[in-house]
């Protein structure tokens, strides 16, 4: 693949042509690096013939391709400075959708494709390497990190997947789950020996000092401090004083968090801005890790600020569905909004 006597930007419109992308700019981007890296995969790992294996293509191999194959079309690609993803960071990206399967020692193989139903007439493929390998015709369309196909090109021959089944969100959903884990919290808690400084507890949507709720009194979601990280807790409060506690894993406080604002009738609200192309969000806090794969279907935009945890994504206006069904898991309120590109 050689780019030559064409100017950049020309080259880009036919690169977008053949991956079907309809995006520019950072989705164009995106789609191109990750395809590079399928096929780089693909043609790293695939036996020469019948008797031999598949064989694991690294790290280092994969993003020497890329980079020598779309240097030329984005020179700042692997600028470790860029506020934009590289071309490792896109690698294990494709890794956590599971369009790449990562193994010990920084190897890759490419899985067996599976797709993910979109509606009734679309799909989004995952794995399988790049479209010219699979062993029947198949029309693919880049968007974003992804490549969507009809729905009826996968009849019979790939294993479709619901949603739910793909976001890989807790079955019995958020009120279920949460109850759950604090049923089994409530059984292990232990008496608090000791003084935790700057113990806050989630009241109201916020998180508030222990030491400002002077009338708390139950069971709540407390976090506090300790060095660079937050450690995290369900605790019995009485009186504004903390009776009992235990500990919890981050990734299930993150959950928890949006349980205990819903039940305080605060649930995390987020406005979609809406294009004929793309879905633009703010979210103002992290998602819990099951829901931040769905964001991975989309980019990052630059921060413009917001606070921490505070991020601008960019969705394929036709894989948004996924997004907001991710999002309603957790309670979210998304209220949409039409704009005009560029505006």
């Amino acid at each position: 693949m050689k780019w030559v006597g064409v100017n950049r930007d020309a080259t880009r419109k036919t690169l977008a042509a053949a991956l079907g992308c309809r995006n520019d700019g950072e989705g164009l981007r995106v789609a191109a690096v990750a395809e590079c890296l399928r096929a780089a995969s693909y043609l790293c790992s695939a036996p020469r013939n019948d008797r031999e294996a598949w064989v694991p293509a690294t790290t280092l191999s994969l993003t020497s391709i890329v980079r020598q194959r779309l240097t030329p079309l984005w020179p700042t690609l692997d600028d470790e400075h860029a506020a934009e993803p590289g071309i490792k960071a896109i690698l294990y990206s494709l890794g956590d959708l599971g369009d790449l399967v990562r193994l010990d020692g920084g190897r890759w193989l490419t899985p067996s494709p599976q797709a993910v139903r979109l509606g009734d007439k679309q799909a989004v493929i995952i794995g399988g390497g790049p479209a010219q390998t699979f062993p029947w015709p198949i029309a693919m369309r880049g968007a974003g990190r992804v490549r969507l196909v009809n729905v009826d090109a996968c009849a019979e021959r790939i294993d479709l997947w619901e949603p739910n089944e793909w976001i890989g969100s807790p079955i019995e959903g958020l009120q279920a789950w949460s109850t759950q884990l604090l049923t089994s919290a409530k059984e292990q808690l232990a008496p608090a020996t000791t003084e935790l400084a700057d113990i806050s507890i989630r009241t109201s949507g916020k998180w508030i000092a222990l030491s400002a709720c002077a009338t708390a009194e139950g069971l709540f979601l407390a976090r506090c401090r300790t060095g660079l990280r937050f450690e995290y807790f369900v605790v019995q409060v009485s009186r504004g004083c903390l009776r009992q506690l235990t500990g919890l894993r981050p990734q299930q406080a993150r959950r928890l968090q949006f349980y205990f604002d819903v039940q305080a009738g605060h649930p995390m609200k987020v406005e979609a801005h809406v294009s004929q192309v793309h879905v633009r969000l703010r979210l103002h806090r992290y998602l819990p890790r099951e829901e931040t794969k769905a964001l991975l279907l989309g980019w990052q935009l630059p921060s413009l600020g917001g606070g921490v945890g505070t991020t601008d994504y960019v969705i394929p206006r036709e894989l948004f569905p996924l997004v907001r069904q991710a999002l309603a898991g957790l309670s979210v309120e998304v209220a949409e909004r039409q704009f005009a590109e560029g505006s």
